[in-house]
């Protein structure tokens, strides 16, 4: 079942409106000012589609925390069948850059890809380890991260996936611009990792489970969980090994009213090392904001629609070895392509696994208003209230490609 008054058929109304005018006049529809804006906004949309959705394209796109809005080229291989190819390069006006490079193979049950990407990002925020970090600690890290990797799932029944993934990493923070740099106040005790270069060897594999199979969206209702466990083997040092399992889960129920939905998910992390060895601090989870640190194509399943955390705090606001997340949202659809959202946060960081329990937790709440293109994003904004460190707003542009 297709949502209410999407684009493509308001544009339709129009359409037919037109024909059946042409064949017989007595029969001509009105036009309103509303079928006058539908149409007005399909053309734009349209225009939209044919300037990003050529094979060479500009791209505007953030990427990371801190560096702002940046625009780029992108290359997207003309569709040969399953097989896909695709480059992208991008420089904000915080002079974060990013190269990266895509190929891969989509079956009915398999899925391949290959790629490499590297980027230099100079202002990412950190405050220290911890659940009770100081606002006013927050300083400035630069960092240097490069990868090259492949990754792969498998549908083994409708219902059950499993991926994995095989990278070489080498990531490099050192200090940052734009403010207080991170050796004045953390190094050495409190940023472990900073000035190293360790290079790493990560394997990690995944299970994911979706009930009902492939209609959770259709039907505004449908579990999904991920189990993930990954192995970060130090390739040039002893000092920085350790492993690391996420469990998500996310369930969504049909709301009060037609294409309503309410979204509960939960998300827990935990790093484990052995004797003698340390984490790098900008590998460790993070709560806050909209953004976190990842690899290539590698997203959590988040909440409705976003893989934001706590949206009352900064971007990469809380870190520690450990995290716990719960959030709900509930979606209603406002006019058109546009739909609103309400959503509360609540979670926190541990250095000790034991600490993962539902007292001390960083609260938050507020909205979003998106605009849809079928059940994808293409723009979004959040609010987030009730932190007790002033309103938060972060904005999401999604794939504008068609």
């Amino acid at each position: 079942m297709k949502r209410a008054y999407t684009l493509r058929v308001a544009a339709m109304l129009v359409v037919a409106a037109g024909s059946i005018g042409a064949q017989e006049p007595a029969a001509k529809l009105p036009v309103t000012p509303q079928t006058k804006l539908y149409a007005k906004i399909e053309q734009t949309v349209i225009k939209i589609h044919r300037v990003f959705g050529a094979p060479l394209h500009p791209v505007i796109s953030g990427i990371a925390p801190g560096g702002g809005w940046g625009a780029g080229i992108g290359y997207d291989a003309p569709g040969r069948g399953p097989w896909h190819a695709s480059a992208k390069g991008i420089y904000t006006w915080n002079k974060y850059w990013l190269g990266e490079a895509i190929a891969g193979y989509d079956g009915r049950r398999t899925q391949l890809e290959a790629f490499g990407r590297t980027r230099e990002m100079t202002r990412l925020d950190y405050f220290g380890l911890g659940p009770r970090t100081n606002l006013f600690d927050r300083t400035k890290f630069l960092l240097d991260d490069r990868v090259l990797g492949v990754r792969g799932s498998f549908r083994a029944l409708p219902w059950l996936a499993f991926g994995a993934r095989i990278e070489e990493r080498w990531p490099w923070a050192k200090s940052g611009q734009g403010g207080p740099t991170i050796e004045s106040r953390f190094f050495p005790i409190g940023a472990p990792g900073l000035f190293a270069s360790p290079r790493y060897g990560q394997y990690e594999g995944s299970i994911d489970v979706h009930l009902p199979a492939a209609a959770g969206n259709g039907f505004y209702q449908g579990t999904k969980s991920r189990a993930t466990y990954a192995i970060y083997d130090q390739q040039n040092a002893e000092q920085f090994n350790f492993r690391r399992l996420d469990l998500e889960a996310q369930q969504v129920f049909a709301g009060f009213a037609a294409h309503h939905r309410l979204t509960l998910s939960g998300w827990v992390a935990t790093l484990m090392t052995d004797a003698g060895q340390e984490i790098p601090f900008y590998l460790q989870p993070t709560l806050g904001g909209k953004s976190a640190l990842r690899s290539v194509h590698e997203d959590r399943l988040g909440s409705d629609g976003t893989d934001a955390t706590l949206r009352g705090y900064r971007n990469l606001r809380f870190r520690d070895r450990n995290l716990l997340l719960m959030q709900a949202e509930y979606r209603v659809p406002v006019w058109g392509p546009v739909d609103a959202t309400v959503f509360a946060d609540a979670g926190k960081v541990a250095r000790v696994r034991s600490d993962l329990d539902l007292t001390d937790l960083r609260r938050d709440f507020g909205f979003s208003l998106s605009i849809m293109k079928g059940w994808t994003t293409w723009a979004r904004v959040d609010v987030g209230f009730g932190s007790g460190e002033g309103t938060r707003v972060f904005f999401t542009l999604g794939d504008l490609t068609p």
